[in-house]
């Protein structure tokens, strides 16, 4: 059950993140399009939008490395090592990811509020919350990659390869 939650959601958050970076390339060069083509129509927040979409992207795209186990790697060094240090240390990352994204979740939150509280504005003539167009793209991000760790270790897998131990062969 497990797998197929995750499976799913894999899923809809790779095509959520496409559908962001197209809308993030759409904006860019159609602001540039309008601009060189219509400078009287120019508008002075496509740039911006497209890097609304462009953060809220990369913040996504985390959850979905770290189900595919492409999150955080140090294969140069793993992959010198024996299994089971290898499974230690894959456990290791793991347990360290999850307090970093546990934390950043925290503090991201703190700074979504405190832009909130300020009524922080765009420079544009959107004069967009930064709130919620920027600040929250991380606690967001982080308590995806927390819940999916979560999830992960739940089905027995972390968010870091490793190596099966390898079972004796009988020699011929």
């Amino acid at each position: 059950m497990i797998d197929r939650i995750l499976t799913v959601w894999s899923r809809i958050e790779t095509v959520l993140i496409g559908i962001l970076v197209l809308c993030s390339l759409a904006t860019f060069l159609g602001g540039a399009a309008v601009r060189t083509l219509a400078p009287q129509y120019a508008v002075d927040w496509a740039e911006e939008v497209s890097l609304y979409f462009i953060i809220w992207a990369t913040v996504l795209s985390g959850s979905v490395l770290a189900a595919e186990g492409r999150h955080i790697n140090t294969e140069i060094v793993t992959d010198l090592m024996p299994p089971r240090a290898k499974r230690a240390v894959g456990i290791g990352m793991t347990l360290l990811t999850l307090a970093f994204c546990i934390a950043m979740a925290i503090f991201g939150w703190q700074a979504f509020d405190f832009a909130l509280m300020l009524d922080e504005r765009s420079g544009s003539s959107l004069r967009t919350p930064q709130a919620w167009t920027v600040f929250l793209a991380l606690p967001v991000g982080m308590a995806l990659i927390v819940v999916r760790i979560l999830l992960l270790a739940a089905t027995g897998r972390g968010i870091t390869p490793v190596a099966e131990p390898e079972l004796p062969t009988k020699a011929e």
